[in-house]
């Protein structure tokens, strides 16, 4: 596992993005007292959206931090298992000069930390703002014509995302252990576009994001000394937790209005099983409008005791009362969907 001196410690934000970086569809234990098939493929595409969602701007995200961390210096080095190139350009490569302009260009790129190969194509631009606390920033990241292919699937992406931090804070304890929390509201605009090899049609659906993400991460001191410079910190995912409420509007690949609401009282809340995330609990409400006009409470919570690495999502029809269950494993590949 990785550690950082305290002065670098705030790159591991980057995993604020980890938890719906991918999912695949697992039914391994799926249950269903008649609920439509139309209306769990609708529920299940609808989550399915939000991992290409999400996983289309992970990486900028984390190559930010990455910045912030190096005091938005850029990094020469490459790993030989990555192919393509990523050129990064930063106008004012410092912690002070405000705002900031950074653009990111992707050309064939394959990211050689992947367990499962995809490759970038297309920029993206961030400009950073700060105040007086030059920790809490905002990103606006512009994507255009971004695109991430895998296997036989290309999703592109263009729009607008704006993360403002809004508030951190270090607890410690002396110096043998620190917890972090940071938080993030996030807005976005975005259109997606998704191709797949040998079909004839092409899936497109949209997204206006309102969201407060709360990230709490905890540390324990694995330096050989208390002298204060030789002070290291070592991440315990374990202990961790990432928790998002708010909505998700726009129109889904059968041309429908949607909306996704979580409230403060209930949020995602994810948390990590040997390093797999989770989301342990949470409701979220669904409702479709058009030819297929719909509403639904879907509730998660951590599969126990025979699937401990999966999240259970119990979906109910508000309408009829009909439920249906199924498996879905988030994780940090990028797996094909459709």
């Amino acid at each position: 596992m990785k550690t950082r001196k305290f002065e670098h410690l705030l790159i591991v934000v980057a995993m604020f993005g980890l938890f719906i970086s991918g999912c695949n569809k697992d039914n391994s234990s799926p249950s269903n007292n008649g609920m439509a098939n139309q209306q769990i493929a609708q529920v299940q595409n609808s989550d399915v959206q939000d991992a290409v969602a999400d996983k289309s701007d992970q990486d900028a995200d984390n190559t930010m931090d990455e910045l912030q961390s190096n005091n938005y210096q850029v990094s020469a080095l490459k790993s030989a298992l990555a192919s393509g190139t990523k050129v990064i350009t930063v106008d004012h490569p410092d912690s002070t000069t405000f705002p900031k302009l950074i653009t990111i260009v992707y050309t064939n790129y394959q990211d050689s930390t992947a367990n499962e190969s995809f490759v970038k194509n297309g920029e993206i631009d961030i400009y950073v703002t700060a105040g007086n606390d030059k920790l809490l920033v905002t990103r606006a990241f512009t994507f255009k014509g971004f695109a991430v292919t895998t296997d036989s699937t290309t999703v592109t992406v263009n729009g607008t995302r704006t993360v403002t931090r809004t508030k951190h804070v270090y607890a410690y304890n002396g110096l043998t252990s620190l917890k972090l929390s940071v938080t993030d509201n996030i807005t976005a605009n975005l259109s997606f576009a998704i191709v797949q090899t040998g079909q004839t049609d092409s899936l497109k659906f949209t997204r206006v994001v309102n969201k407060l993400r709360i990230s709490i991460l905890h540390y324990n001191n694995i330096g050989l000394t208390t002298a204060w410079k030789y002070v290291k910190f070592r991440n315990i995912p374990s202990l961790d937790t990432i928790t998002i409420s708010g909505t998700v509007t726009g129109v889904n690949e059968k041309g429908n209005d949607y909306t996704k609401t979580v409230s403060e009282a209930t949020p995602l809340v994810v948390t990590f099983y040997k390093l797999t995330p989770i989301v342990s609990s949470g409701t979220m409400d669904l409702t479709v409008t058009g030819t297929t006009a719909s509403s639904f409470t879907i509730t998660y919570k951590q599969d126990l005791p025979d699937h401990p690495y999966m999240t259970l999502v119990t979906v109910t029809n508000n309408t009829t009362l009909k439920t249906h269950s199924f498996d879905r494993r988030f994780g940090r590949k990028f797996f094909r969907w459709w």
